[in-house]
């Protein structure tokens, strides 16, 4: 018996943003929309030609899962990449926590957090153009 959450795509993506949120994760309006907006993953079966022979659309549909799953490992692959990629952050460091807050304060970046920033919201905030917004893109550079 399956409950009304299993039911409702949107479960674990709530649950996602609740950790992120439990964390401290810095979740501005513009983040939340997108990742709301975040298209699904696509559906393999989605274009399989169904010609009404059983074993011929059983294979169809077996190939269609497999470069399903292929394709979803490579995502995650390109996933995993930006998550352990160390090459992306900078550390600024300062005599004590006062002058490090007083630098932040100055900077309006306080709202961001006092140690972990992030990096596009803080140039949004400075003014800064960046290549892009999209945080996929940044990671593959």
């Amino acid at each position: 018996m399956t409950s009304p959450d299993d039911q409702d795509p949107n479960t674990a993506l709530l649950a996602q943003l609740q950790a992120q949120v439990s964390l401290g994760a810095p979740l501005t309006q513009d983040e939340l929309l997108a990742q709301l907006n975040a298209p699904p993953e696509p559906d393999p079966l989605e274009n399989v030609a169904y010609t009404g022979d059983l074993e011929n659309d059983a294979a169809a549909e077996l190939d269609a899962v497999a470069k399903g799953f292929r394709e979803r490992t490579a995502r995650e692959d390109d996933r995993f990449r930006l998550a352990t990629d160390s090459e992306y952050w900078f550390a600024l460091c300062f005599k004590t926590r006062a002058d490090k807050e007083a630098f932040l304060r100055a900077a309006r970046l306080l709202i961001l957090g006092d140690k972990y920033l992030d990096g596009h919201a803080a140039a949004r905030i400075l003014g800064i153009p960046m290549p892009t917004d999209d945080p996929d893109e940044n990671g593959k550079e």
